[in-house]
């Protein structure tokens, strides 16, 4: 992967090269920058050499005459197939990347080449003739692209830091967006917590007029909804097939690749398919040592039975803690935005060791939220009994004493929240955060609905949810700034788009939570390729508990002394009344999110202030 920036109507690019090179930790091996001889358009490239590593691969990349430049992130694992057509079309390559392939399929057709891309990628391009910048971002957002318009000038970056960088003035808060963090644990959707600066969402293109400062989006991809009849026996043959083409693609690789091995179902069926690819691959598993919930014997078991060059990377449980506020920030810098999910510290920390040894790594991510793995869409099922309870709490709310979310829920739409993230009640944020009060006032109950053909009572509906928002902002999100903080590539061959549209349209009872443990077509895929102990296991998740990382008294300390209540945005008083209250069964998780808050903003926002 790479880092690309660039701003487009700022004619004065004072400071642009030292924002693009905060991202150099994404793209260690070379950086280029590209400006327009009217200086209307600024491209820069920080480059993590994966396919052609000569200096043909270098970026910002142009056409034959120079009039179309690309900054680009990603890999496009279709490429030879394109390059084939482009060759017979008359084009002529200079390089043997697939970047280049994005270069000459804008010039041969248009915006569109989008449709033509399998893979994972952001990238922009100047089209000079045209004066028109056009982003675009993969079907489901494994990679990020952020942007910021103002009038006439528009900057783009992988990072939201290199744009905050370019800024000559500190941003706003989002208030909208802190208090969705504050509710989830992330951001999702085009907002971030920076005012002013947006994500272009998954499977999205926006151009951007120069001379007029119009700007068009487009989705170009969406799954369809439109359930299909397909079989048990021909869905599996179908996966298999799209499964073992997506890991060969994306194994094609000039640095060396390894495939992550969790002792999971997810993980260990993408090991299987990538050892029939290539027997001698190197899986890799890591260990926190004292950690009772470690699979390094399922890990093992899989890579025995794959016939896997197995290697054993050992965390030292002691590093994790985060009591020392300079160790935090280490691993809170890379993440530009708050998340609070406990995944992010053990990830940073695989990354790390495994880029020791490759430059790229397959990972099992996607296979919950598109088989039916979560144990929230059991959990979450609208049983009489539970229904009875929501309509309960409903007239309670109506006659005005019923209990606020997450203590009392009154509809699926909060109890599924309450499965995913029990956090703040609107009383307590009103009362900890009080000059936020009009914004927390108009905060809803549950996550935001899902846009689907299902309903509340069918799993596809939580499924689409998550796919929209946990997913590509949570999980996705993680898994980018954590690698890519060490120059590691993670590839996800689950989440290849023709897979996604297969899955969202298999018959319920394919994808049903509830059958063999969950995600039962994978595990049938499975069944003639791991060890029967793996294919029955229950997922048990990649994550941390909290307690190991730091005591709840240590986070208290460290907000205490932190710059929200400095600053006053974390009401001080506020705070006082919210520790002496009655500790709920949710504190520790509420000081978690409120302690990354805070580190995150003594990072990011110096200057904390209210949006505008």
């Amino acid at each position: 992967m790479c880092a690309i920036f660039g701003s487009v109507g700022r004619r004065d690019h004072c400071g642009l090269r030292e924002a693009a090179l905060t991202l150099r930790h994404r793209g260690p091996d070379g950086f280029g920058e590209y400006a327009s001889p009217d200086l209307l358009a600024y491209l820069a490239h920080c480059r993590l050499s994966i396919i052609d590593l000569s200096e043909a691969g270098h970026q910002p990349m142009s056409n034959e005459d120079g009039t179309i430049l690309l900054s680009y992130n990603g890999e496009i694992y279709n490429f030879q197939e394109l390059r084939s057509q482009l060759l017979a079309a008359g084009h002529r390559f200079r390089s043997h990347t697939d970047s280049e392939v994005v270069v000459h399929g804008y010039e041969q057709w248009g915006e569109d080449v989008v449709k033509r891309l399998r893979g994972i990628f952001a990238f922009a391009i100047w089209d000079g003739p045209r004066r028109r910048l056009f982003l675009a971002r993969d079907h489901l957002g494994v990679k990020p692209l952020y942007y910021r318009l103002r009038g006439v000038e528009l900057t783009f970056a992988s990072e939201p830091k290199a744009i905050l960088h370019s800024m000559p003035e500190a941003p706003a808060l989002n208030v909208s967006s802190c208090l969705q963090y504050l509710r989830l644990g992330y951001t999702h959707g085009v907002r971030t917590v920076y005012d002013g600066i947006s994500r272009l969402p998954p499977g999205s293109t926006l151009s951007f007029d120069a001379a007029t400062g119009v700007v068009e989006r487009h989705i170009y991809w969406r799954p369809s909804a439109e359930p299909s009849a397909i079989s048990e026996t021909d869905a599996a043959e179908a996966l298999r097939a799209l499964l073992s083409q997506s890991v060969r693609e994306q194994m094609v690789s000039d640095v060396k690749l390894g495939v992550f091995l969790s002792g999971g179902i997810d993980s260990s069926l993408v090991a299987a398919f990538a050892a029939d690819a290539r027997p001698d691959i190197d899986s890799y598993f890591v260990d926190v040592l004292g950690w009772d919930g470690s699979e390094r014997g399922d890990a093992a078991a899989a890579a025995q039975h794959l016939h896997t060059r197995h290697h054993v990377r050992e965390i030292d449980g002691g590093d994790l803690r985060l009591s020392n506020r300079e160790r935090a920030a280490r691993i809170f810098d890379t993440f530009d935005e708050p998340m609070s999910d406990a995944a992010i510290i053990p990830n940073w920390h695989l990354a790390a060791l495994m880029r020791r040894d490759v430059g790229v790594a397959l990972s099992g991510d996607g296979g919950d939220e598109l088989f039916g793995g979560y144990a929230w869409y059991r959990q979450a099922r609208a049983t009489p009994r539970r229904r009875l309870a929501w309509r309960i709490e409903t007239v309670r709310r109506r006659l005005g004493f019923g209990r606020e979310w997450p203590a009392g829920c009154a509809n699926q739409h909060e109890y599924y929240h309450l499965l995913q993230c029990p956090s703040f009640t609107r009383s307590e944020l009103a009362q900890l955060f009080p000059t936020w009060h009009a914004d927390v006032a108009l905060l809803g109950s549950g996550i935001d609905p899902a846009t689907s053909d299902a309903t509340e009572h069918d799993q596809r509906y939580w499924q689409d949810l998550d796919f929209r928002t946990f997913l590509v902002d949570n999980n996705l999100a993680r898994m980018d700034r954590a690698s890519m903080a060490h120059g590691l590539e993670v590839r996800v061959p689950l989440l290849d788009h023709r897979i996604a549209e297969l899955s969202l349209a298999l018959p319920a009872t394919l994808i049903d939570a509830e059958r063999s443990g969950g995600k039962p077509l994978l595990r049938r895929l499975a069944a003639d390729r791991l060890p029967r102990t793996l294919v029955e296991k229950r997922k048990q998740g990649f994550s941390f508990p909290i307690s190991r990382l730091i005591s709840m008294q240590e986070m208290v300390q460290s907000i205490g002394a932190g710059v929200l209540l400095r600053a006053g945005v974390l009401d001080r008083a506020g705070w006082q009344n919210w520790l002496s209250g009655a500790a709920g069964s949710h504190r520790q998780l509420q000081l978690w999110q409120l302690f990354v808050f805070d580190i995150w903003a003594t990072r990011w926002m110096p200057g904390v202030a209210r949006t505008g």
